[in-house]
C-alpha cells in the first residue's frame, strides 16, 4: 500500500507521518518512510554522492571558517546559485520526472512486493507537478499526473498560506498561495484524493488510520 502526504511547506506532514506511522504500527502494519526529495530520484543520488564527496574533503577544526577556493576555483556563492538554477529549472525537472518515476517504481515494487510493507512517502511526484506547472496546470501537468501512479492513499494536508508561513517563515504568503493554489489543481483532478486539515494531529491520524483499513488489499 503506498500512502503519500503533500502540502506546503509547514502544513504539517512530518508531524502527521510520525503520528500515522504509530497508529499503523499498532495495527500490526510493518511501516517505510520516505521523502521524496531526499531517498528517491536523481537530485536525491545526486545529492547523496555530494555528501560522500564533502566528507573526504578536508577536516576542519570546529569553529574554524572553511577554506578559501584557489584561483579559478567557484565559490560556494556560485555553486549556490548553480544548485538553485538546477534545482528550479523546470524544462530539466520534466525531463528528470520520467526517470525519477521509473526509479521509485522500482522501490515502490521493492518495500510493497518484496519486504510486505506499507510505503508512506513524505511529498510525492504531485509536490513535483506543483514545482513544473504552477496554479494553472496545463498540457504537461495533466501528462505527467496521467503516467504517475495514483497512490493508494493520495493525502493533501489543508492549511491556509498564512498558516503555513507562520510556521516556518521560509516562503512569503504570496508565494504560498500560488502553491496552495496549485495543489488544489492537481488534487482536484483525484477522485481517491483526501483532503485533511492537520491541525488536530491525533484526530487526523486516527482518520487516517481508518482509512487505510477500509482501503487495505494484501
Amino acid at each position: 500500500m503506498l500512502i503519500t502526504l503533500s502540502g506546503l511547506d509547514g502544513s504539517g506532514k512530518t508531524t502527521l507521518i510520525q503520528a500515522l506511522r504509530s497508529a499503523l504500527e499498532t495495527r500490526n502494519h510493518a511501516v517505510v518512510v520516505c521523502h521524496m526529495n531526499h531517498d528517491i530520484g536523481l537530485f536525491a543520488a545526486a545529492r547523496a554522492a555530494r555528501r560522500r564527496l564533502s566528507r573526504r574533503g578536508t577536516r576542519l577544526a570546529p569553529g574554524a571558517p572553511p577554506p578559501a577556493p584557489r584561483a579559478g576555483e567557484p565559490g560556494p556563492d556560485f555553486l549556490r546559485r548553480l544548485r538553485y538554477a538546477l534545482v528550479w529549472n523546470k524544462p530539466l525537472r520534466r525531463v528528470l520526472y520520467l526517470g525519477d518515476l521509473l526509479i521509485f517504481l522500482l522501490f515502490r515494487f521493492y518495500v510493497e512486493r518484496v519486504r510486505g510493507r506499507v510505503l508512506i512517502m513524505d511529498r510525492y511526484f504531485y509536490d513535483t507537478l506543483v514545482d513544473v506547472t504552477g496554479p494553472r496546470g496545463g498540457s504537461w501537468a495533466r501528462l505527467l499526473a496521467r503516467i504517475t501512479p495514483t497512490p493508494s492513499v493520495p493525502v493533501l494536508l489543508d492549511v491556509s498560506p498564512e498558516e503555513a508561513f507562520a510556521r516556518k517563515r521560509e516562503y512569503s504568503v504570496e508565494y504560498l498561495a500560488r502553491r496552495s493554489a496549485a495543489y488544489r489543481s492537481v488534487f482536484d483532478r483525484l477522485p481517491s484524493a483526501v483532503v485533511i486539515d492537520p491541525r488536530d494531529v491525533s484526530r487526523a491520524a486516527a482518520d487516517l488510520g481508518s482509512l487505510v483499513a477500509a482501503r487495505w488489499r494484501p
